[in-house]
């Protein structure tokens, strides 16, 4: 068995500190290496747990004295209440935690121990909901469908038509356990075995929900899908989830929106990318084309020259931004097409281009490339 540490030790104290030294020190420790402050760390619960019981044997003057007398091996009946062998372990495990942290603090499951709760709140519901690109650019009214748990209406959630008051938890819905440990007085809190938590007792059972005080249901919700909403985001509606239990809020409903890709436009956060493809005759010539946008065609032109790949930058025809002013913008990329099936004339026809061509027809020649492709093609 491993030997156990100074109490005087574990609280950095001296053994001459005074009950004020004592709580300050343990107050800090404490604080550092409470569980609440670790989650998962199984060391600093171990220390927790020996700093707690250093502090409520120091704590406490009679179980001091025993303590400096006799260090842990207290003989029966020596140890006062309050040390560990002789009456209540800790004198009140629990109030230490709630004096410095709050009744939150020790209620959670470190301990096995809880504090009395108020009726569970719903659960949250999530549906999804598909728009087009050019919905989520202008927002769009929806209607949707959502399967919801309700309390029951006929007997408001309870189960039946007729009950009375739980003898057991006095309608509490909760009953409060007391039990003494090694690390002190733990109090446990649940739920009442007798009404399950209801706080009522059933003498008639409702029709309606066969007893369960709950229903299911489906709900038409209309919402409004906003402007410059991107695929994957959440839109929360407060209450539109399921019941909780009776007296409780219910959960809030979560729309999940999924934007369907477009055919023409692909979209870059802010930014729209369409891919337009055109001759390699209107690359090298110039020509106007129409270019589609979230309002519908524009007509731009593709300066002569221009090579594959290149980009075109509409300011302004992107997304909206969501909650924001402003627009992103559409981003036309050039795609060059060239020819893969060409007759016998047409391959002539390059054959004489590229004969009367040299390295300025590619590198910027100026208007004798259009002098000698005119006169090809004449």
């Amino acid at each position: 068995m491993a030997t156990k540490r100074d109490y005087y030790e574990i609280l950095g104290v001296s053994r001459e500190a005074s009950d004020a030294e004592i709580k300050k020190s343990y107050r800090r420790l404490a604080r550092s290496h409470h569980p609440d402050a670790n989650p998962g760390d199984h060391e600093a619960e171990d220390r927790f747990k020996e700093l707690t019981e250093a502090y409520e044997v120091l704590s406490n003057p009679e179980a001091r004295r025993a303590y400096d007398t006799y260090g842990h091996q207290v003989p029966r009946g020596a140890g006062a209440a309050g040390y560990p062998g002789g009456g209540d372990p800790f004198g009140g495990f629990q109030d230490i935690f709630e004096a410095f942290f709050g009744d939150r603090s020790f209620g959670g499951s470190f301990f096995g121990a809880s504090t009395a709760q108020g009726p569970s709140r719903g659960s949250d519901a999530e549906v999804d909901v598909e728009v087009s690109l050019r919905e989520a650019a202008f927002g769009a009214d929806r209607e949707v469908n959502v399967q919801v748990v309700r309390n029951c209406g006929v007997c408001d959630g309870v189960g039946g038509t007729e009950s009375h008051v739980c003898p057991t938890c006095s309608g509490a819905g909760s009953v409060r356990t007391v039990r003494e440990s090694i690390l002190g007085q733990m109090v446990t809190t649940q739920a009442c075995s007798t009404c399950g938590g209801r706080g009522r007792v059933i003498d008639v059972v409702c029709d309606n929900c066969r007893g369960s005080g709950k229903i299911s249901e489906v709900e038409a919700r209309r919402l409004r899908v906003p402007e410059g909403i991107e695929s994957g985001m959440r839109l929360r509606i407060s209450g539109g989830g399921h019941a909780g239990d009776p007296g409780a809020a219910p959960g809030d409903l979560y729309v999940r929106i999924n934007v369907k890709e477009d055919q023409e436009l692909m979209r870059d956060g802010e930014d729209l990318i369409h891919r337009m493809r055109i001759s390699f005759v209107d690359a090298a010539l110039g020509a106007e084309v129409d270019v589609p946008t979230l309002e519908g065609p524009k007509q731009v032109r593709v300066d002569a020259g221009t090579q594959p790949g290149a980009t075109l930058t509409l300011r302004g025809d992107g997304m909206p931004r969501l909650r924001r002013r402003g627009r992103g913008d559409l981003k036309v990329l050039v795609d060059v097409m060239v020819p893969t099936r060409l007759t016998a004339e047409q391959r002539e026809l390059l054959e004489r281009f590229e004969s009367t061509s040299g390295e300025e027809t590619y590198n910027g020649g100026g208007g004798s490339f259009f002098d000698r492709l005119r006169g090809v093609f004449r």
